[in-house]
């Protein structure tokens, strides 16, 4: 399917002008039918773009906004074809239909760096689901909401010029009317909706230059930000449907544990403001008139349980790297040989542990079952897996259901998953036309994640005189991304040892290399593990640039020479490199007691370079200043664009010092923030972030920012010390920030 091929029709509903997709066609099957829920009353929603009597627009965003700006970028794309202005715009989340599904791959033309497209792009475009991850909500968008609001444009254009009996070409369209370019008379979309959608859709509109673009480009405010700062914005706790009770589940103590029963149901039920306990599958839950009396009530239980052994995941995925492979993911060239000649080999160890995502908003979900209907209100990474959890959980069909996607306070990964709403649907089911909000306590939500993976990778490198001959890589985890789609996508199963995610960032590097080898082996251990902002990069790229930093140091290179010079056949990787020396200042000299320390990487089709600036008096690091540069294509809001750079940046400072998940036995030992700590606002550093201007397609940004942040803090340290730091968090070591 061509990337303007998939819209084609156009309608009237309420007065309005609908701009919908009609040729999206999946497994042979067209999809056609759509429910007309959340564009406005009476309306069907085929649609995009609504256009109403009274001019305003009505734009369908099925990507989920927590916090990384898709509410605005997004509607960025529409109204700059559109020709309307933002203040004119009104966003709605779709319901989960086909129309919203990813449509990544249905691009003329793969769009990666290396012209190939990722395994994560190829399993969210391929599934017909509507998913906000792998950093591709512009990247799926820059094209195709760019030619919905085209198409809406050119139907005003036909309908006012019909009015007129003139051509469409004496007539053009600027802040949301049509102007006659004789006269100057002009209607507003409004004033033209109806009859707008008599025209017939183009199949092909035109689309701007990019010299001609009035808002992609631009750091256009957000249009969330208002009612977040007033207060109005409503997230998955702030729901409160009629006669709404709470749920708050206690789930077994011990990883992989199950509870087999309740000793004292009649007692938690006789406590006043308790409507009942609902012991399902995955633990038991209290329902009851508030949260307060739930959770007291869920403190009071008393429980069976089965419980499995204890295992030592990083012992056992250590242990595991002397054996055989599961497979081997990169064989260019020939390792052993160039091991076997070359004059030095250097080699390291290097490990992470689990981590929990701890988003701020602990999980919530709440579920109507109502007859053969079903309600949902959640904040979700995928509407398409909370209707799929919804049915399964209530046994309601999908066409019965609604989900009303909130805002939701942090995503990272840990929102792609279904549980939460699979076991709040499970207990509504008990409590007929009863609303539930099934509420995690922070303890259950951070010793119930899906973490992300330990992971344990031993490289060597073969040196000669001044250059790197070959990397042999080999890593030990479990599957990450096997396990999402597992559990939410049965139709495409993934075995662990076939996970690109395992090896991603570690395989396939632009740095020139004689030959490179990477293998990996995969292990079956009781944590879950999911996908954890930037999934395999973000364990993978503090391996690689670390190692990098080593043999730099191995052979007496500067680390920035020696990574230009192994770039040569890399233009962009070098151009961001040359332009993160510059704005650091790399050759220059620092203050005394100050040092830093590099990191390139590319992840989600962008490259990213990161300096860490450290003071370091002992073991007490002072965060001075982070330089990051960003060569993302294309830019649709560079505002935006900015702030991501930022958010991931702290988010990987805080896995970089503090993350860590232990397992004590059998028992998860981190419960809350005052042990699963987060950076702070006074340890922070000055982030200068620079964007390339680059004009190829698009690549993510809400991910690529945290992967090299841990390998440049730790090349700083070694700077500063000697000390090469090859496992995290820091605070093992004894560090901290001050």
């Amino acid at each position: 399917m061509k990337r303007r091929g998939f819209i084609i029709t156009g309608g009237i509903v309420g007065g309005g002008l609908l701009v919908g997709v009609g040729g999206l066609t999946y497994m042979n099957k067209r999809i056609v039918k759509y429910s007309g829920l959340g564009m406005g009353e009476g309306e069907s929603l085929n649609a995009f773009v609504r256009i109403a009597a009274d001019n305003t627009v009505t734009l369908a965003i099925s990507k989920t906004e927590m916090g990384q700006g898709v509410y605005t970028a997004l509607p960025m794309l529409i109204a700059e074809e559109l020709e309307v202005e933002m203040d004119q715009i009104r966003v709605v989340h779709p319901q989960p239909e086909g129309p919203y599904a990813n449509l990544f791959m249905a691009e003329e033309k793969p769009r990666a760096i290396d012209g190939k497209l990722t395994m994560m792009q190829k399993v969210f475009a391929f599934i017909p689901n509507i998913i906000t991850g792998g950093s591709t909500s512009v990247r799926d968008a820059y094209d195709h909401l760019r030619v919905v609001g085209a198409m809406a444009r050119e139907m005003l254009l036909a309908a006012a010029a019909k009015r007129w009996g003139v051509s469409t070409a004496q007539c053009y369209a600027d802040t949301g009317f049509v102007i006659n370019r004789d006269n100057q008379e002009k209607f507003s979309y409004g004033e033209l909706a109806s009859e707008a959608a008599q025209q017939k859709a183009p199949k092909n509109p035109p689309l701007k230059d990019r010299s001609e673009f009035r808002l992609v480009g631009k750091a256009i405010n957000r249009l969330d930000v208002p009612e977040k700062v007033n207060g109005s914005a409503i997230f998955g706790l702030d729901v409160r449907p009629d006669n709404l009770k709470y749920g708050v589940i206690k789930h077994p103590s011990q990883v992989g544990g199950t509870i087999t029963s309740v000793d004292n149901k009649s007692e938690i039920e006789g406590m006043p403001g308790i409507a009942g306990v609902v012991q399902i599958e995955e633990g038991v839950v209290v329902v009851g008139e508030t949260t307060w009396h739930a959770r007291q009530a869920a403190d009071r239980l008393k429980v069976q349980e089965d419980n499995p052994v204890p295992v030592d995941a990083i012992k056992t995925l250590t242990a595991s790297l002397s054996g055989e492979p599961s497979k081997i993911w990169e064989d260019q060239g020939n390792i052993t040989t160039v091991l076997d000649e070359s004059e030095q080999i250097i080699e390291a160890s290097y490990e992470v542990p689990y981590l929990a995502h701890a988003c701020m908003e602990p999980l919530n979900c709440t579920v109507l079952v109502d007859g053969e209907r079903a309600e949902c209100w959640t904040g979700n990474q995928s509407s398409t897996f909370i209707l799929n959890g919804v049915s399964e959980g209530a046994g309601i069909a999908k066409d019965n259901i609604i989900c009303h996607t909130t805002y939701l306070g942090g995503g990272f990964g840990r929102r792609g998953e279904t549980d939460f709403v699979l076991k709040a649907a499970k207990v509504a089911k008990e409590f007929p036309g009863v609303p539930i909000q099934l509420v995690y306590t922070r303890e259950e939500d951070m010793r119930n994640d899906f973490y992300r993976p330990a992971v344990v990778a031993n490289l060597k490198a073969g040196l000669g005189k001044g250059e790197v001959n070959g990397w042999k890589k080999k890593v030990a985890t479990q599957g990450a991304l096997a396990g999402l789609l597992g559990r939410n996508v049965p139709m495409m199963p993934m075995k662990n040892e076939d996970d690109p995610s395992s090896t991603e960032g570690l395989r396939n590097l632009p740095y020139k290399m004689t030959a490179a080898y990477t293998d990996l082996t995969t292990m079956d251990l009781p944590m879950r593990v999911g996908t954890w902002r930037s999934v395999g990069h973000s364990q993978n790229a503090f391996f690689a640039e670390s190692f990098m930093d080593e043999c730099a140091h191995a052979i007496n290179r500067d680390p920035y020479e020696l990574r230009r010079e192994m770039l040569a056949d890399a233009p962009r990787f070098r151009a961001v490199l040359d332009k993160l020396a510059e704005i650091s200042n790399w050759s220059q000299p620092l203050a005394e007691g100050q040092f830093r320390g590099m990191a390139l990487h590319e992840s989600f089709g962008s490259i990213v370079g990161e300096v860490a600036e450290i003071s370091l008096h002992g073991k007490n690091i002072k965060l001075e200043r982070v330089y990051c540069v960003i060569d993302c294509g294309r830019t649709v809001n560079p505002g935006i664009i900015e702030t991501q750079m930022q958010s991931g940046i702290v988010y990987g400072l805080t896995a970089a010092l503090y993350g860590a998940v232990h397992v004590k036995e059998g028992k998860i030992v981190q419960n809350n923030f005052p042990n699963y700590q987060m950076v702070k606002m006074n340890t922070m550093p000055e982030i200068i972030t620079h964007i390339m201007e680059v004009d190829e397609y698009p690549g993510g940004v809400g991910e690529p920012g945290t992967p090299p942040i841990a390998p440049a803090l730790t090349n700083a340290i070694f700077a500063g010390s000697g000390t090469r730091i090859r496992s995290l968090p820091l605070s093992r070591h004894g560090y901290k920030f001050v």
